[in-house]
């Protein structure tokens, strides 16, 4: 069973979501040979007080 793991900052709505969701579970399904009722999309939303790159916080926390 795939499951994918999606970090990301928050923003996007249901609708930008359900299209990931439908796209990335057809490629996975394709590439991996495996029936789409056994991939698994989980979207993990962090907030930019807890995200950095390059050294700094893309927020800073409130």
């Amino acid at each position: 069973m795939p499951f994918v793991r999606i970090e990301l900052s928050p923003g996007r709505t249901h609708d930008q979501k359900a299209e990931f969701v439908r796209e990335v579970t057809k490629l996975t399904s394709e590439v991996l040979k495996c029936p789409i009722e056994t991939v698994d999309v989980m979207f993990v939303e962090v907030d930019g007080a807890n995200w950095a790159h390059a050294g700094k916080f893309y927020r800073l926390p409130k």
